[in-house]
């Protein structure tokens, strides 16, 4: 039996695609134009996964990062002092090409040497959940443990209850290590050092092993939308509760505009990618994750930082109450 989606996370299936009003590609121009279609329209693209890569897990597995600026030391992120979200600004700003499997940073204190990895589709997918669970469920529940005098120096620790997207599926619960909470010298190296217990579907399939030509471990940490959806309510409960502005300050997840989420439902509800190497006989089928993360890393680099992954509560609203309805 297939899991099916709640309704709040339901799109179009490639059959309702197709009775769309079908636009030729040359005429939308190019991917980011993709935002510009009519509800009722729909194009084909080429399949955008780049060559030497031979699929698309293998892609969102070995494929170029984004690599956020790398510190060795405290000493090194304090006479810097830009926060998490400056870094990707200037990250997001300077892209030389769009193919690439995420965003990555790396901690730089003795213990945990994992790489942190962020797909951007993640971060669309974590706010879609976050979104659902207060348009439909409550909030998301958690509870941090910040009393310790080890906060200062290693972060809070928090215990999150977030929803599946599959009926009659269980909430997931996510415990939260090395989480900024205190306006300290230390938070700098709290955030780089972020990590969830949690293992689901799209991390357990996410095993890698190092290539010759890689420089940095094979040991990698993938947040997932679940993940991220539990630190959007941790920014928003500390801030409505404590008037704690640091988890926001010192956020590693990418928060998309609305102007992002109307183009990535774009690209799940009208946009199919032409692959001649499946059985189908028309050649179609819809974007698979590796699609998705070259397009919105096209999308960034065509409009930037500040357009894409920079929420304003006076440009898009509050996250939580974004538009994901499919027109």
């Amino acid at each position: 039996m297939t899991d099916r989606k709640k309704t709040f996370f339901r799109e179009n299936t490639k059959s309702e695609i197709k009775k769309k009003t079908f636009v030729d590609f040359e005429e939308v121009g190019e991917i980011p134009m993709i935002a510009s279609l009519e509800p009722h329209e729909y194009t084909v693209i080429p399949d955008n996964l780049p060559k030497g890569h031979e699929s698309a897990r293998k892609f969102m597995k070995h494929g170029q990062e984004v690599k956020i600026k790398r510190f060795y030391s405290l000493e090194q992120a304090l006479n810097d002092r830009r926060t998490p979200v400056q870094l990707r600004d200037y990250a997001f700003n300077n892209l030389k090409h769009n193919n690439f499997c995420s965003y990555s940073l790396m901690p730089f204190l003795v213990g945990d040497q994992r790489k942190r990895k962020i797909p951007l589709r993640e971060c669309l997918q974590g706010a879609w959940i976050f979104a659902y669970a207060h348009q439909v469920t409550g909030p998301i529940k958690y509870k941090a443990y910040a009393d310790s005098r080890r906060v200062k120096a290693e972060g809070a620790e928090s215990v999150f209850q977030v929803p599946s997207r599959t009926e009659g599926k269980e909430r997931y619960e996510i415990k939260f290590s090395s989480l900024p909470y205190v306006d300290s010298p230390e938070k700098y190296a709290i955030a780089h050092s972020i990590f969830t217990d949690h293992s689901c579907k799209s991390k357990r399939f996410s095993i890698r092993f190092r290539r010759m030509e890689d420089k940095e471990s094979s040991k990698v940490f993938n947040f997932c939308a679940h993940d991220i959806a539990a630190y959007l309510q941790y920014i928003q409960g500390e801030s409505e509760e404590n008037k704690n502005i640091i988890p926001l300050q010192m956020s590693q997840f990418a928060i998309p505009t609305q102007e992002t989420v109307d183009f990535y439902l774009r690209l799940r509800n009208n946009v199919l990618v032409e692959d001649k190497s499946i059985k189908a006989k028309d050649k179609l089928r819809k974007l698979n994750d590796a699609n998705e993360e070259i397009a919105l890393w096209d999308f960034v680099k065509a409009l930037g930082h500040d357009k894409t992954f920079y929420a304003r509560a006076s440009r898009d609203g509050n996250v939580q109450d974004y538009n994901w309805s499919v027109n």
